[in-house]
């Protein structure tokens, strides 16, 4: 399966790299309407909108360094990362910039916020870490999922490792997320290492894990399809340094089925609620930088 470029919804013009502008974490709004993407645009890292067709763009929120935007199941709330002085904690506002309020203060890095269908925002935190004066890698990183407000915090692995980006199926059965496994592995940049980053899926409560990604490529960037058949991430599998392409697999395990294929690279996948509207992050990058922007192609899932 190939890439067809729809919309490249802010080109970055030359393909040699001209600015380091980098427009991030592309997703639509439930209703098809709005484009949510973090973007280091004013210097650091703020949310901003766009019209869907990468039209309009505004600036949401810029008082923090601010991550990771995900909207809302009815598009009325967003949640975000804000990167404090001394870790990242969750934030929550809604979709016009409004009302911004912290629900995360915890020792240890809490970050790549994530809904499910049900009002429930999971992340990933290291809370649960013995010395958070370990190296970053060293830590717990576990995903946890919390209502809109912060209350009835609930732990769903036990990975004591790297566990990030949990991402709950939209039928509310299962969880998929990043878990970093000691083995034979390859960086972003495809150098060699004892430890491996893989995708994984689970059952809310963490058990009958299965790696679904099983490559010693780093794989990341878990989302699902609306009708939760298939986990898409991002891979490099693909062999060359410094580029990823967007993956299918059935949660079930079996086949993995590419969904791009191109010079550029593309991470950070999500699809829009039509499930054939696929946004990336489609970037160049090179030892000391990168650039790039969101990205919209039409897809087919079998």
């Amino acid at each position: 399966m190939t890439f067809s470029v729809v919309a490249l919804l802010f080109a970055a013009g030359a393909a040699q790299p001209v600015t380091e502008v980098r427009d991030s974490y592309p997703s639509l709004s439930p209703d098809g309407a709005t484009l949510l993407f973090q973007s280091n645009r004013p210097g650091r890292n703020a949310i901003y909108l766009a019209d869907a067709d990468g039209s309009n763009v505004r600036v949401l929120f810029d008082a923090e360094e601010a991550e990771t935007p995900a909207w809302s199941p009815d598009g009325k709330k967003i949640a975000f990362v804000a990167v404090l002085k001394e870790d990242t904690e969750i934030f929550v506002m809604d979709a016009d910039g409004s009302n911004v309020a912290q629900i995360t203060d915890q020792p240890g890095d809490d970050a790549h916020p994530h809904w499910s269908n049900d009002g429930r925002i999971f992340f990933n935190s290291a809370r649960t870490t013995p010395d958070l004066s370990a190296d970053w890698s060293a830590q717990y990183h576990e995903i946890f999922s919390m209502k809109a407000d912060g209350s009835d915090v609930k732990q769903h692995t036990q990975c004591r490792s790297v566990c990030t980006y949990g991402a709950p199926a939209p039928d509310g059965k299962r969880l998929a997320f990043r878990k970093v496994i000691n083995g034979d592995g390859l960086d972003w940049a495809q150098e060699k290492g004892a430890r491996n980053s893989e995708i994984f899926v689970a059952r809310l409560d963490g058990s009958a894990e299965r790696n679904l990604s099983d490559s010693p490529a780093f794989d990341g960037w878990p989302s699902w399809s609306p009708d939760s058949r298939y986990v898409i991430f991002a891979s490099n599998r693909g062999g060359v340094p410094f580029v990823g392409q967007i993956y299918a697999v059935s949660p079930e395990g079996g086949a993995v089925f590419a969904l791009t294929d191109e010079a550029w690279s593309n991470v950070q996948p999500s699809l829009a609620a039509d499930g054939r509207s696929l946004f990336t992050y489609r970037n160049l990058e090179w030892e000391s930088g990168e650039f790039g922007h969101a990205a919209r192609a039409e897809i087919v899932l079998p």
